[in-house]
């Protein structure tokens, strides 16, 4: 569903390294290990020994330091499973609990802004969606009912933790089911690379219902490699409220105020102009997050320093003039800056 994102064979949007000598690797070599990879997945679902589960998760962060566009939310929570089945096997259920917990904690929190409620709510969900008339969606009352949903989300992200854990669960059954049905074929038919992710977190949920005995044991986390974890899904999501960590990793899901970057350049392909753009001072400048969705299937990853990463790459492939812009919240085309 994403073959681009890993594979170089059609692939014109730029590698984002997170290194610049990663940059020089040959692209027939990335594509080998990319395949490698794939089956030793394969191999690991056969037999889980340990053995197999070291090389996946090592041939997976290699894959990912060769380009942070793979740096998204549903891949961070498969490398962070993936390194608890390695590094704490014994306390698996305890820390992937851990891992949910954050998951919807940390996306419910970023869901509450003014972005979610008028750009999500109001006009992708109740306009876009639903057909409501604008006089209705963005009515106090209305916007304000949107706080309902990432509320919830938090709340069933730590009700979990207590007695009422199946009642947790059930709320966010609940919320995925909808969001197959908003985001799923029979809606608006958007990012299908979410979709298996959507039904594997209701498995997820279900099994931990039907764990009657399991209680999660936080003298578990009361050690380094504990701190490692409380460090990646805890403490450094915090950082991305203010701009300092990377809101994929922190959870950041359909937050509705991501930053957007825009380019207008005379390197662009023909395919180019059928991406959302924007006039600027009789400029015209292209989306990058459709890009990235037209190609590879995931949205770009909206924080500054990988703007940066796609500006240097970009230029390096470029020899004519390009120029970027930034739109934030509320996407003013005035308030656009460039970088």
């Amino acid at each position: 569903m994403s073959f681009n994102l890993w594979l170089s064979w059609e692939r014109t949007f730029p590698e984002l390294p997170v290194l610049d000598f990663l940059s020089h690797i040959p692209d027939q070599l990335s594509d080998s290990i990319a395949i490698l990879s794939v089956l030793a997945l394969i191999g690991a679902l056969i037999k889980p020994t340990k053995g197999f589960l070291i090389v996946v998760l090592a041939l997976e962060i290699f894959l990912m330091s060769l380009d942070q566009m793979r740096w998204q939310p549903t891949l961070f929570q498969f490398l962070i499973t993936l390194s608890i089945c390695v590094l704490k096997p014994k306390a698996f259920k305890s820390y992937f609990f851990l891992l949910l917990s954050a998951t919807y904690v940390f996306s419910g929190l970023h869901k509450l802004n003014l972005g979610y409620v008028n750009f999500m709510w109001g006009k992708f969900f109740l306009i876009d969606y639903l057909g409501v008339p604008p006089e209705i969606a963005y009515h106090r009352l209305v916007k304000s009912a949107g706080l309902v949903l990432p509320l919830i989300e938090i709340f069933a992200g730590l009700l979990i933790w207590t007695r009422y854990r199946k009642l947790g669960w059930r709320l966010l059954i609940i919320m995925h089911l909808l969001l197959l049905w908003a985001l799923g074929p029979l809606g608006i038919n958007f990012n299908s690379i979410i979709w298996p992710w959507n039904v594997l977190m209701i498995f997820f949920a279900i099994l931990f219902i039907k764990e009657h005995a399991f209680r999660v044991n936080v003298r578990h986390f009361m050690n380094l490699k504990g701190a490692f974890y409380l460090l990646f899904l805890v403490l450094l999501p915090v950082l991305s409220f203010f701009g300092k960590y990377s809101p994929f990793t922190s959870f950041s899901l359909y937050s509705g105020n991501s930053d957007y970057l825009y380019l207008n350049s005379n390197c662009l392909s023909a395919n180019a102009t059928s991406f959302k753009s924007m006039e600027f001072e009789d400029n015209t400048y292209i989306s990058i997050f459709d890009w990235s969705m037209e190609e590879l299937n995931v949205p770009m990853v909206p924080y500054l320093p990988v703007f940066k990463e796609f500006k240097f790459y970009y230029n390096e492939k470029c020899s004519g003039e390009s120029k970027y812009k930034i739109r934030s919240y509320p996407y003013k085309l005035e308030d656009s800056f460039e970088f």
